[in-house]
């Protein structure tokens, strides 16, 4: 247990707040960076700066906890401190607790998870605030896919993420009939009839295990897919739970959850079944995929 004294090569952020909720993260935390080799750096925002002799007992931490973790206690507000800690060390990774209550926002976020999606660089991994088991793996990765090349865009590090874990890749299109097929460099070509889908299912898995292939080796890979039909929102936290996911994965393109942004994002803030990899669709958001 350090202050931020020096940079680790790599760092996985794990803002605490003391609460019960927030330690839901910790174990989701600590499988993912040993799984991207990287350093737990666990951080507390308050005002005043709390005294790091303090923290375990403030954050309810074990020594089994802060096995090889860099501790770091920071003054607020804590969503600009998050955000420029992890713009300063790199962070390969932002976890955080999804808090419910009278802090939650019309987005579903708090204030200061709303705020670190809004304007940091690093993928953004929020958790339920449901405890979570001590020996969390990362078994099964749904990969939800609309067509359009932001859906596209993080294909190749969700891969690379479960090719890592050794873990299923579930790849979820949600179906709606007579949708208009986008027409932007980077579409991937869906299923347009719901009710017809032995005629084009089987095309569109094999169009995506072929783009798979060409973007990294997935040889490995155990890929199933799943179509859904109605809400994407709901659909996809009805196929998470049916399939006992462990992680679902997103694009976002970054800035503020305005009311008309992100319906998809923010159905399941309101409803969220299993931890939520959001990952930006430019570079900055594939560095899970880089070794």
């Amino acid at each position: 247990m350090t202050g931020n004294t020096q940079r680790p090569d790599k760092t996985v952020l794990l803002p605490l707040d003391g609460s019960r909720e927030s330690m839901a993260a910790v174990p989701v935390a600590r499988a993912l960076a040993a799984l991207s080799k990287a350093t737990l750096h666990i951080v507390h925002v308050a005002e005043p700066r709390a005294p790091l002799e303090d923290l375990r007992t403030r954050l309810g931490l074990t020594a089994e906890d802060l096995a090889g973790v860099v501790l770091d206690s920071l003054p607020g507000p804590a969503g600009e401190a998050i955000v420029r800690l992890a713009h300063e060390r790199g962070s390969e990774l932002i976890v955080m607790t999804l808090h419910r209550g009278a802090s939650a926002r019309e987005s579903g976020l708090g204030s200061v998870a709303e705020a670190v999606l809004a304007h940091s660089s690093s993928p953004l991994l929020l958790v339920p605030p449901a405890a979570t088991p001590p020996a969390w793996a990362l078994q099964e990765v749904l990969l939800p896919q609309d067509g359009t090349p932001e859906s596209a865009a993080i294909i190749k590090p969700a891969v690379e993420l479960a090719s890592r874990a050794g873990a299923k890749l579930l790849v979820l299109h949600v179906a709606v009939n007579h949708a208009t097929p986008s027409s932007e460099a980077g579409a991937m070509s869906t299923p347009r009839y719901v009710d017809q889908p032995q005629h084009e299912w089987p095309s569109w898995a094999q169009e995506f295990i072929e783009r798979v292939s060409a973007l990294c080796d997935c040889r490995d890979l155990d890929m199933r897919f799943f179509m859904g039909h109605g809400e994407a929102g709901a659909e996809i936290a009805r196929v998470a739970r049916a399939q006992h996911a462990d992680l679902i994965v997103l694009p976002w393109h970054g800035g503020q959850l305005s009311p008309r942004r992100a319906p998809i994002l923010k159905s399941l803030f309101h409803d969220l079944p299993a931890p939520v990899l959001i990952l930006r669709c430019g570079e900055a958001a594939r560095a899970l995929a880089r070794e």
